[in-house]
């Protein structure tokens, strides 16, 4: 609350004699003679939106919360564009436990000195922290609300802008969702978390698929030793039935640096299975499958090609695993 008290303090003039004797007495943990200053004070200006939020603060550390709280509303409605007030609130609100309303004030606060970094990280905090909880127990539309607020008051904020991507990702809002992950880009490249989700989505967002492949080229090439560079570009590159042969090239340099990647073998499967050469995909899928045995599709994709080149018995055998593997994922739902 210090740095609250001290803006409060400056705002004072030389007749608030009482309210600058409470904000000491606060100041110093002298709870009682804050609250009989800081009630005359109020008694003396009742509309004076920074005697009311240092009541509330008062109130709240002497265990009267039901008076804290009114103090803290009053405060916000007699001084709602106050920077000192708006610093006191969401220290107030935040302690409080009461997050969206603290982040909610500290994002006004953050607007009123644009030049203070630390305000502006402390309100984004506030608002991913509003919405954490929500993600955790996988309330997306509920996050989405606060995100989107959060979004709109701290515009260009990495932290928000991938976590509303989350939340749409979790309603399956997928164009809304890839939008929120190229903004996280553009704000923050070196962010590996977007291309991670983009890269989940491929197949939902044909609209975005030019970007993201200019996206992911940028990023493979800003970070030539990450295999997942390779293995996304590789894969926007076939979701798009692009450059096949290209898109082996970059497979081969991502199996080069992780060779145990199942997604690489499987996402190489996929192209030689386009170029038709059904043996070699075979030989793909077979790995991806013993890199990952609990992925029926690998186990499925690696079936349809045994049968293609004549191998029906073990194509038989990796059905069934299919089947089980299905059968397993269902009562696990």
């Amino acid at each position: 609350m210090l740095p609250a008290l001290l803006l409060l303090l400056a705002a004072s003039t030389s007749s608030d004699d009482s309210y600058r004797a409470g904000l000491l007495a606060l100041q110093r943990g002298d709870l009682a003679s804050a609250q009989t200053n800081l009630e005359t004070a109020g008694k003396l200006a009742p509309r004076d939106g920074r005697v009311w939020v240092a009541l509330s603060q008062t109130y709240w550390r002497l265990h009267k919360d039901a008076d804290a709280q009114d103090a803290a509303g009053k405060a916000a409605a007699f001084a709602p564009e106050d920077p000192a007030v708006l610093q006191g609130l969401a220290i107030y609100y935040s302690e409080t436990n009461q997050t969206l309303k603290a982040a909610q004030a500290a994002a006004k606060y953050s607007a009123k000195v644009p030049e203070n970094g630390d305000a502006r990280e402390r309100a984004t905090g506030l608002y991913f922290e509003a919405a954490q909880p929500l993600l955790d127990r996988q309330k997306f539309t509920e996050a989405v609300v606060i995100l989107k607020e959060g979004v709109a008051r701290l515009p260009n904020s990495a932290q928000l802008e991938l976590a509303l991507g989350v939340a749409d990702y979790g309603l399956r809002r997928f164009d809304d969702a890839a939008d929120a992950f190229l903004r996280t880009i553009e704000i923050a490249p070196e962010t590996e978390q977007p291309y991670t989700f983009l890269g989940r989505i491929l197949d939902q967002i044909p609209s975005r698929l030019p970007q993201v492949t200019e996206r992911f080229a940028e990023y493979e090439t800003a970070h030539p030793a990450s295999a997942a560079a390779y293995l996304l570009h590789a894969k926007a590159l076939d979701a798009q039935s692009l450059s096949p042969e290209m898109a082996l090239r970059l497979l081969e340099k991502s199996m080069a640096i992780n060779a145990g990647d199942a997604a690489a073998h499987f996402e190489m499967g996929t192209v030689l299975d386009r170029l038709q050469r059904f043996a070699d995909a075979a030989g793909q899928f077979q790995r991806a499958a013993e890199l990952a045995p609990s992925d029926a599709a690998a186990h499925y994709r690696l079936a349809r090609d045994y049968d293609r080149i004549g191998k029906h018995e073990a194509a038989q055998a990796e059905r069934e695993k299919h089947a089980q593997l299905i059968k397993a994922q269902e009562v696990i739902r």
